[in-house]
């Protein structure tokens, strides 16, 4: 009986042996399993991941082309809007300068009407001097526009010498060669050249002194082509100051010798 008692408990010892070795493969199965579950569920959440970076990255992607399609359509905006003020300013331009030219052109015109009228009148002047007998020297006369047009040194008139000297200064020869050459292009005009001088030394003196300076323009003036029958030079001395004082720079102002036209005022 003891024998059975204990042969029972090695069988039952065996066999609760044998089921705890069993569970115990099951749980190293159970393990493995459950480690590549763990494994299958860290690559899906990787996956996951980098999918998720994918569709991030995509987003950003597409963001991005949305804003160089918005700058680029922007720039096209502002390149339009530029050509378009650029082709406004040129057709502003454009409309300017055609009513420039219409203005210069009307300007022309009225100058031009104007000149008529100057050589109508002028002529008219001419023909009635002639008729009643005055000095022909008188018919050339001429006014200042002319002159200005002709060269605006022109309107310089006056020589001035140093004192009690009567040679032409050197600066002086431009402006003098200019009133020659438009006495050689209006042979009817006839110009005086009057000596000038200042209150200092004789009547007399002063006299022949200014005389001295009208004669050294006239013959400038011939030696440059001018036919003498259109010059006269003449004295006055003392007599025509321009500026008063007993002053160095008063008496320099009357130190001249004036190209005195015969002018025609309307």
């Amino acid at each position: 009986m003891k024998r059975l008692f204990v042969l029972s408990l090695v069988i039952l010892l065996t066999a609760c042996s044998s089921i705890s070795g069993d569970k115990g493969a099951l749980s190293s199965e159970e393990l493995a399993a459950q480690e590549a579950a763990r494994q299958e569920e860290m690559r899906r959440q990787e996956e996951a991941r980098q999918e998720e970076l994918r569709r991030q990255e995509e987003v950003r992607r597409q963001e991005e082309e949305a804003r160089r399609q918005e700058a680029a359509k922007l720039e096209e905006e502002q390149w339009r809007e530029a050509e378009r003020i650029a082709a406004e300013e040129r057709r502003q331009e454009q409309m300017r300068l055609q009513e420039e030219e219409r203005r210069q052109e009307e300007a022309r015109l009225q100058e031009e009407l104007r000149r008529q009228e100057e050589a109508r009148q002028m002529e008219i002047l001419r023909q009635q001097r002639l008729e009643d007998g005055d000095d022909p020297s008188l018919v050339g006369m001429v006014t200042k526009e002319q002159l200005r047009e002709a060269d605006p040194i022109l309107l310089e008139q006056s020589v001035f010498f140093d004192f009690d000297r009567y040679e032409i200064d050197p600066k002086y020869a431009s402006l003098i060669a200019a009133h020659a050459r438009f006495l050689i292009v209006n042979p009817t005009v006839k110009i005086f050249v009057e000596g000038n001088c200042d209150d200092r030394g004789s009547p007399e003196y002063n006299i022949s002194l200014g005389q001295r300076r009208s004669d050294a323009i006239q013959r400038a003036l011939l030696a440059l082509g001018v036919p003498s029958r259109q010059i006269e030079a003449v004295s006055y001395g003392a007599e025509r100051p321009v500026a008063y004082g007993a002053t160095e720079e008063a008496w320099a102002q009357n130190r001249r010798a004036d190209i005195a036209y015969p002018m025609f005022d309307y």
